[in-house]
């Protein structure tokens, strides 16, 4: 692209994956089924699929930012990104999500993981780690009492567009360093 960042994937050599048409409730009924720890958002703005042209492989859902101070005009986060394990599935969802939410006027994109998680599918999307949030989150109920986050522990921020936040060296060297070194709770089904 013009700003010399690299642009997300558009499929991969010898990979038989498409796109494929999804709504907001398949895709949370996809991500209910197959994410790994965390279970569907309740609401986004938009989501893809990647399949094989019958069966569904990966969704991805794009989101207004949970971070409130992420929430000005012209950012938008991926909120979700749930596969069945199909190689190159979410790389392909991913860039396909990034690909829709630059095409519909986003500038910046934010998505997060958990410090350990490898973030292969990111990087392969063009994105790149951009902030580390070292911070013991909760979370505050319509009750007004707090939750303990699903999956706590340090969450690397990563960015693409053209009003992302820049490359962090420091972060990108402790996503690389401590890469497979998450330990994710199960998902509660309560």
């Amino acid at each position: 692209g013009s700003t010399g960042r690299p642009e997300p994937p558009t499929g991969g050599a010898g990979v038989s994956l498409v796109l494929m048409p999804t709504n907001i409730g398949e895709a949370r009924k996809f991500i209910e089924r197959h994410h790994s720890h965390l279970h569907a958002p309740v609401s986004g703005l938009c989501a893809v699929g990647v399949g094989d042209g019958t069966t569904l492989h990966c969704v991805a859902m794009l989101g207004r930012p949970v971070s409130r101070m992420l929430q000005a005009a012209g950012c938008a986060e991926v909120i979700r990104v749930a596969s069945d394990g199909t190689e190159h599935a979410a790389s392909k969802a991913l860039g396909a999500i990034t690909r829709a939410a630059i095409a519909l006027g986003y500038r910046r994109l934010v998505s997060s993981i958990l410090l350990g998680e490898k973030g292969t599918s990111y990087r392969a999307a063009g994105w790149w780690p951009a902030h580390l949030d070292t911070r013991e989150r909760d979370w505050k109920r319509s009750d007004g009492e707090r939750a303990r986050a699903d999956q706590p522990g340090p969450k690397v921020r990563w960015e693409y567009g053209p009003e992302a936040l820049p490359c962090d060296p420091e972060v990108d060297r402790a996503v690389r360093e401590n890469a497979g070194k998450v330990d994710l709770r199960p998902r509660s089904d309560g």
